[in-house]
């Protein structure tokens, strides 16, 4: 599998974002829309690149940037390559012209409310979380494991995991949701952990939900998680620093390898309200003892 780092901008104007619609490259994608941004060169700094391809795409200079999220996906009509897709928030120049390169043939100005999956590039799906854009089934059945919809399991997840530590270090615990690919919730579970810290936590609930996708036949995992720097860890983007971290880096590598593909992607904390509420009930529940 190869790993393709690409940048995307979030132009917004009066509640609209920006969109360029593709003229040229992959026929599958001639025709939608997608945000600016493009590949970052090896060895280019990502700002760098935006910078280059906004300019390039649109004849536009950038006035702010600031990185807004990180997302990685396995694209399938690509090859599977795994693309991690860096999100930024990006205000423009005061400029009234725009100078579109031949790759793309329109630009327009639309709310995010007002898209349709149909219109849009996989990339900007993901980087615009059009399809995450909803509110996660709200379930009682919190403890150290159960199953609630069904225990009939589909060959693919996709796995909410969260980590909690109140006081970091401190008493922690870790928790996750598993879904099959229609949202429905298949099992729940989480474990107290003691005293330990957030990045201990975040690890353990993915190991805890590697172990049991594993012992219920699952094959290809989506994990969805709200800490970028695991999502990153995990994805090969950064470096782990802390030694205490190695062992079960180790383990989860292990584990991964034994399915057919795991992915992981950030998401935003409102999206992962499932997991996060295994964690607190375990540690409220922790602290009536």
């Amino acid at each position: 599998m190869k790993q393709i780092v690409t940048v995307r901008a979030i132009i917004k104007r009066d509640q609209k974002v920006l969109l360029l619609r593709r003229a040229k490259g992959n026929p599958s994608y001639q025709g939608l829309f997608e945000l600016p941004g493009g590949k970052v060169d090896i060895g280019e700094d990502p700002q760098d690149t935006l910078k280059r391809e906004i300019a390039e795409e649109t004849g536009q200079m950038i006035e702010t940037v600031q990185l807004f999220d990180m997302r990685s996906e396995v694209e399938q009509s690509d090859h599977g390559n795994q693309y991690i897709i860096l999100i930024f928030l990006v205000t423009l120049e005061p400029s009234t012209t725009f100078e579109l390169s031949d790759e793309h043939d329109k630009y327009l100005w639309k709310p995010t409310s007002e898209l349709q999956l149909s219109e849009l590039t996989p990339i900007t799906r993901i980087a615009l979380q059009i399809e995450d854009n909803r509110t996660l089934t709200e379930t009682n059945n919190v403890n150290s494991g159960k199953y609630v919809d069904s225990i009939t399991t589909s060959k693919e997840l996709i796995i909410y995991t969260d980590g909690g530590s109140r006081g970091n270090p401190g008493p922690s615990a870790s928790g996750f949701v598993l879904q099959d690919m229609d949202g429905n919730i298949i099992y729940e579970g989480g474990k107290y952990l003691g005293i330990t810290t957030n990045n201990q936590a975040e690890y353990q609930a993915v190991k805890l939900a590697l172990e049991k996708a594993l012992s219920m036949g699952a094959r290809t995992l989506n994990f969805r998680l709200d800490s970028q720097l695991v999502v990153n860890q995990l994805n090969g983007v950064f470096q782990i620093k802390n030694r205490d971290l190695w062992p079960i880096h180790s383990s989860i590598k292990d584990l991964i390898a034994q399915f057919a593909n795991v992915t992981f992607t950030h998401v935003r904390r409102e999206f992962n309200k499932q997991a996060d509420s295994v964690v607190n009930k375990i540690l409220d529940e922790r602290s009536k003892h």
